[in-house]
């Protein structure tokens, strides 16, 4: 498969030079050459590794800027087909992407050559969310709306790191551990999948297609072949009530599904168990990532535990031809109103 390359003239030293950016299929990259490219760079997140996008997403993508035949940034785009084109749509069970840089390189100067090939590779990006340099100027056809996620370093002892759970979550977690959990560690995901059908699928807008399911199970099996798999049940009287499911790698433990019965909220299951994971990680580099929705409610419930926001870029893009723009629009209007009411 041939890739694509582009040309962006830039000026360094008062010198004009030319920097290829190439746009490069999944078959066409190394994937140890990928994933040493990401180990390295100082953005490097789970998300971007090779296999975890080969799990999320099998059609992906990625523009890369080189220089003297160099790999000096890439952005990965988790594609798929529609309408007879390939779009862009950030996958399920993967947060943010975005640009990745060695370090040498010029970040902000990274992110603005690399977004301005996107909209020249793609008609159509449904959504994509990554982290991008503070000060990048982004082409004036992206639509950009900043999001938040909550995080909390956990470098401190935990009796620190206690301290600066709010009063609400304190009292919650003496609640929890008056409750009398037993916790189970297991690589079983179906009795988490279980609670989350029986106990959240139903307030999901539009509902959960079987094929999210599967594709949880599927990510579970690749967390553990990497020893990065954290499934963590509570258990009252035997019956499993709660289940926390992290994925731990690169330093980062990030929160990827959960689900309660109607005991485990009551007895604040999960609250137990994040709090658990937290005690084990305190005076460590590692960093607990909440993977933080849009949702008010959910986003105050994990900074109660003293976490922190860590800002990020949505990106959405529509230069589809006519009527295909129009009918878009009026989805996303659609759904739109289906989530305010």
């Amino acid at each position: 498969m041939p890739f694509k390359k582009f040309g962006v003239l830039l000026v360094r030293n008062q010198t004009i030079i030319h920097v290829p950016v190439i746009l490069l299929h999944r078959s066409q990259l190394d994937s140890t050459q990928w994933d040493n490219f990401i180990a390295a760079s100082p953005q490097r997140i789970l998300y971007a590794y090779s296999w975890y996008l080969d799990t999320v997403s099998l059609d992906w993508k990625a523009l890369v800027l080189t220089e003297n035949g160099q790999w000096q940034a890439v952005m990965p785009l988790p594609c798929r087909p529609k309408w007879g084109l390939k779009v862009i749509q950030q996958p399920f069970f993967c947060q943010l992407l975005g640009i990745f840089a060695q370090s040498n390189v010029d970040f902000l100067e990274a992110s603005n050559l690399l977004l301005s090939q996107l909209t020249t590779s793609f008609r159509y990006v449904s959504f994509y969310t990554g982290r991008f340099a503070t000060q990048t100027i982004f082409p004036n056809s992206l639509k950009i709306k900043k999001l938040s996620n909550v995080a909390l370093p956990l470098h401190l002892p935990y009796a620190v790191l206690f301290q600066n759970y709010s009063n609400d979550r304190k009292m919650n977690l003496k609640r929890a551990q008056r409750f009398g959990w037993q916790s189970n560690q297991s690589t079983d995901v179906e009795p988490i999948i279980q609670l989350f059908q029986k106990n959240h699928s139903s307030q999901i807008v539009g509902g959960v297609s079987e094929k999210a399911y599967d594709l949880l199970r599927k990510l579970t099996a690749v967390l553990a072949q990497k020893n990065a798999l954290r499934l963590v049940y509570a258990t009252k009287d035997r019956r499993i009530e709660a289940g926390a499911l992290f994925a731990i790698f690169d330093n980062r433990i990030i929160y990827l599904f959960n689900a309660a019965s109607p005991t485990g909220r009551k007895g604040n299951g999960r609250t137990w168990l994040i709090d658990q994971i937290i005690q084990e990680y305190a005076e460590t580099d590692f960093v607990f990532d909440f993977e933080s929705p849009q949702v008010c409610s959910i986003a105050s419930f994990y900074q109660s535990f003293g976490g922190v926001e860590e800002e990020y870029t949505q990106l959405t893009f529509n230069d589809l031809p006519f009527p295909l723009k129009q009918i878009q629009h009026l989805r996303i209007e659609k759904l739109a109103n289906k989530k305010r009411h």
